[in-house]
């Protein structure tokens, strides 16, 4: 039988260790510490979506990767990721303060697309 070798590169949440996630998280932490002292408004509201918004889509892919091979997928998240942009710039472009906690609210939206992901007949 073949022993599967690990590759140290391949990042996989079932292997994340609670030292690994306390450095993923205090590096977020920094970006956005560095968001809130450094920058502007439109600064930590723009960067805090990209941010959000690049967790937020790399969790949805992560989570749909037996669909990767399908252009239906890539077409519904790029369709998703655009109406979650002009939704989220609509937004912030109107509000004059916005927290980075703020950016909470996101986590809603990742039903919403695993339901729209599977739906009977969209993917298969």
């Amino acid at each position: 039988m073949q022993k599967r070798i690990k590759n140290g590169w391949c990042f996989d949440p079932d292997d994340l260790t609670a030292r690994e996630a306390v450095i993923i998280a205090l590096g977020l932490l920094l970006i956005f510490r560095v968001f809130v002292s450094f920058g502007h408004n439109a600064n930590l509201k723009f960067g805090g979506l990209t941010i959000s918004t690049l967790i937020l889509f790399g969790y949805f892919v992560h989570g749909s990767r037996k669909y990767v091979r399908h252009s239906r997928f890539w077409s519904l998240t790029a369709s998703l990721l655009a109406l979650h942009l002009l939704l989220w710039i609509a937004l912030l472009s109107h509000v004059e303060k916005w927290g980075p906690l703020w950016f909470y609210i996101m986590v809603f939206e990742l039903p919403v697309f695993w339901h729209l992901r599977d739906r009977p007949g969209l993917l298969d």
